[in-house]
């Protein structure tokens, strides 16, 4: 028995070297603890483990059928199996999903007991199954297939739940959170890939006397920093800031700036990576010694204030950053960012050599019902019980208030529009966090997602001093929680010192790298026009004969290698090609793994899509090159 076992094991073993090596490794060493008994009932086996038997005891092979049959199955579904016991669930998967199967089970005693009594060795050489044993494996692969339509489906036997009730709780909560965080970044990648990359070109003239902040490391080395976001404890600190004042130095994210200055709080930065016109943040304020840190595709807007120095944080998570770093010949590696102002102005504090550093008003939570700090833009909003549902609710206190706080346009039927929008967005991404206090505390479903980067980002830099001062908000692993008056106690005055740089832009080395980027349009242009006479050729087709033909699908084939000529080896090769139509092939790639049969509507789908998608690229291309002329021939008359 134990040479047949061992044959089994080997079986899946090598397997598993070929997709996850580094969880082979590990059962190959793994010693098991406990060993689960192997039963027979009612002439099924089942398991029996920890007094427990994980699978159903009539008909395990039937449970997994009827779970794996409620789940939706489409060529990008993402089915995940939690728990493997003797594979039922996991075989029924991987035979019948017509998209991805991530078998997740953490338990490594029961997956190297399984590895031992089933050969999973062809399920798991399937390039549609993942094998895991962390959450983050998990993240990996839902990473790799996730999209705005195919939201992880979430399999699993009752028994094997209830083995591990606390441990599968959490991978519920943990997976909301990760859908919501890639949810997040696609919708992004769609909606502002190609408004980046326009903006970025329209700030070129502004960027050129903006120093990337880089070139200022360590400047203010074994200083404390004081980053102060727009949370309701922020109201709680100020008179401790004002009594500190000469202790740190204060970054402040462009929705707190306005509450410290009506409480005469100036501060050394102020830090805005918005891309839409945020300037009603700033509108009024003495800004002629402070500096600003922005992005470089940020609103051109944001630039216009009289503002003492600006400076470029060039985040490296972002596409369009990577581009203008290519571009001028700089190094983005120490720009990190999630996406979040407040991350940024952590790191800026971080990369500027603070060895201290205190976040106020990161409250990341909805604090007894306030939202946000009563001086900040968004201090209109209230979060409570709704009496007619008994659940949370973000209301505004004062609905046009908080309209003409939020949005610039000179229709109040505009702005109440934005404001009802945004209330709608909120509340639909209400959640839950754990708070300082252990306790569950509402908040935006966006600021839950927060937290678990704050936490790695401290767990890399772990040569500083990180402290949470918010003690009510939601809790921050990795951040000492003190008061503000406890974390500033020990810090020395700051004391005068010059930020002073010998760097220079260099124009020349840019224009030029352009005009490169600019000749890579040019080609794509000609594959473009090929791609749309190949699709007139094809509705032509359809037209003549009303049916899908075999000229039909040869001229559709044609079309596909071009689109694929496009999609894949042009956009590897021009990144503006990739920023200007990656939302329309997003969309069409989904539309084509979708069709399993070339029906009349699912060709013409194609076709419009395709149209689409050659349009797009024609029209932001011309966009592009034409603001590239123009910026290039300002900035050259202007040094004239």
């Amino acid at each position: 028995m134990g040479r047949v076992m061992n044959n089994i094991f080997q079986k899946n073993i090598s397997a598993l070297m070929v997709k996850n090596q580094e969880l082979a490794q590990k059962l190959l060493k793994y010693i098991p603890l406990e060993v689960p008994m192997l039963v027979q009932e009612n002439g099924c086996f089942n398991l029996q483990y920890k007094g427990k038997f994980i699978h159903n005891k009539t008909n395990p092979l039937a449970e997994a059928q009827e779970i794996f049959s409620l789940a939706e199955n489409i060529p990008v579904a993402i089915h995940l199996v939690y728990g493997l016991g003797l594979g039922y669930l996991f075989q029924v998967a991987s035979l019948n999903s017509k998209g991805t199967v991530i078998l997740y089970e953490p338990d490594l005693n029961l997956l190297w007991l399984s590895f031992t009594l089933v050969d999973f060795s062809a399920d798991i050489l399937k390039e549609n199954v993942y094998i895991c044993e962390t959450f983050e494996e998990v993240s990996e692969a839902i990473y790799l297939k996730s999209g705005m339509k195919n939201i992880p489906q979430l399999l699993s036997i009752p028994t094997q739940r209830e083995f591990d009730k606390k441990g599968f709780d959490e991978l519920v909560f943990n997976l909301k959170n990760l859908i919501g965080s890639y949810s997040l970044d696609l919708k992004y990648t769609k909606q502002r890939f190609y408004p980046n990359l326009l903006s970025l070109l329209k700030n070129i003239p502004f960027l050129q006397e903006e120093e990337p902040l880089a070139h200022y490391k360590d400047i203010y080395k074994g200083k404390t920093a004081v980053v102060v976001s727009a949370g309701p404890t922020l109201d709680r600190n100020i008179e401790t800031l004002k009594a500190n004042r000469d202790k740190y130095i204060l970054f402040v994210v462009g929705t707190a700036a306005k509450t410290l200055y009506q409480h005469g709080l100036k501060p050394d930065f102020i830090v805005i990576i918005e891309t839409y016109n945020s300037k009603r943040q700033l509108e009024g304020l003495d800004l002629k010694d402070v500096n600003f840190i922005t992005e470089p595709y940020s609103h051109t807007e944001l630039r216009n204030f009289n503002f003492k120095r600006r400076f470029s944080h060039i985040s490296a998570n972002t596409p369009v950053n990577l581009f203008w770093g290519d571009l001028i010949g700089e190094s983005v590696e120490e720009y990190w960012s999630k996406g979040t102002v407040s991350y940024t102005a952590l790191n800026c504090a971080r990369l500027l050599g603070c060895s201290k550093i205190v976040l106020v008003g990161q409250d990341l939570a909805y604090i007894e019902g306030q939202c946000y700090s009563k001086d900040s833009a968004y201090k209109d909003l209230v979060c409570g019980i709704n009496p007619e549902n008994n659940l949370w609710e973000i209301m505004a206190k004062d609905m046009d208030k908080f309209a003409n706080a939020i949005s610039v346009s000179e229709d109040p039927e505009k702005r109440l529009a934005v404001a009802k929008q945004r209330l709608k967005n909120l509340n639909a991404s209400l959640h839950v966090v754990k708070g300082i206090n252990g306790e569950m505390i509402p908040t935006e479903s966006v600021y839950a997602a927060f937290v678990q980067p704050l936490q790695e980002y401290v767990k890399h830099f772990d040569d500083r001093k990180y402290i949470n001062t918010s003690l009510v908000g939601a809790q921050i692993d990795g951040f000492e929680n003190l008061s503000l008056e406890e974390a500033l106690k020990d810090s020395a005055p700051v004391g005068d010192i010059e930020l002073n740089s010998q760097y220079i832009f260099e124009k020349q080395r840019l224009f030029d790298n352009l005009n490169v980027k600019i000749n890579e349009l040019e080609q794509a242009l000609i594959i473009i026009e090929d791609g749309k006479q190949v699709l007139k050729s094809l509705n032509n087709e359809i037209k003549r004969h009303k049916d899908i033909n075999a000229e039909v699908l040869k001229i559709l084939k044609k079309l596909s290698l071009i689109y694929l000529s496009l999609s894949s080896e042009f956009t590897e090769k021009s990144e503006m090609f990739d920023f200007i139509t990656i939302a329309k092939r997003i969309d069409l790639d989904y539309e084509m793994k979708m069709t399993q049969n070339f029906t009349m509507d699912a060709v013409l789908n194609i076709s419009q899509k395709m149209f689409d998608y050659f349009e797009t690229a024609k029209v932001g291309i011309e966009k592009v090159s034409n603001i590239v002329r123009e910026v290039v021939n300002e900035s050259f008359n202007t040094e004239g």
